[in-house]
């Protein structure tokens, strides 16, 4: 099975109380190219450009489409989330940050992949006390930092990884 088979397998809809989690279409690009054309949310990426165009977002969601997951909360897209590589990455557009999404779709992502996967890698740039707050939250731990090519500002950075197994999530669902 290849990556794009295992991810397939996991990319399907998933509902949770307020979200659905879904394949991108190409009608997300719009309000991908909004957010990701905001700088306090695209500083905290490792792979995506700044400034950030239509065409941008219509390669990455054409090439990209069964290894990720739009989030929507109804209204549709305010963010994404993935499991690539077995590398946990997620962002959400600013009007939708401080509202529990994140955990959210966290939450019942990392239960999708925990079926048919036993260990969960991600990470966070330092002073990016959310992102580490919902990694915590979901009971990861920090293993090393390791120097990431951050493309938008065009060097080196450093990142705080972190892994979570497959037993330490069991042994934190209630």
């Amino acid at each position: 099975m290849d990556l794009h088979d295992e991810n397939r397998a996991l990319a399907s809809r998933i509902n949770t109380a307020r979200l659905t989690l879904r394949p991108l279409v190409q009608a997300d690009a719009a309000p991908v190219v909004a957010a990701l054309n905001d700088w306090s949310v695209t500083r905290w990426l490792t792979n995506v450009p700044f400034p950030y165009g239509a065409d941008d977002a219509a390669g990455w969601i054409t090439a990209s489409q069964r290894d990720i997951w739009a989030i929507d909360a109804g209204a549709g897209l305010i963010g994404v989330i993935d499991v690539m590589g077995g590398d946990l990455g997620y962002w959400l557009a600013p009007a939708a940050q401080g509202h529990g999404y994140m955990k959210e779709a966290a939450r019942a992502v990392v239960a999708a992949y925990f079926t048919q996967k036993s260990l969960l890698v991600s990470g966070h740039y330092p002073d990016n006390a959310p992102s580490r707050a919902v990694l915590l939250g979901l009971g990861f731990s920090d293993t090393h930092v390791a120097m990431h090519d951050q493309i938008a500002m065009g060097r080196a950075v450093s990142c705080q990884r972190m892994q979570l197994t497959r037993q330490d999530w069991l042994d934190r669902v209630p």
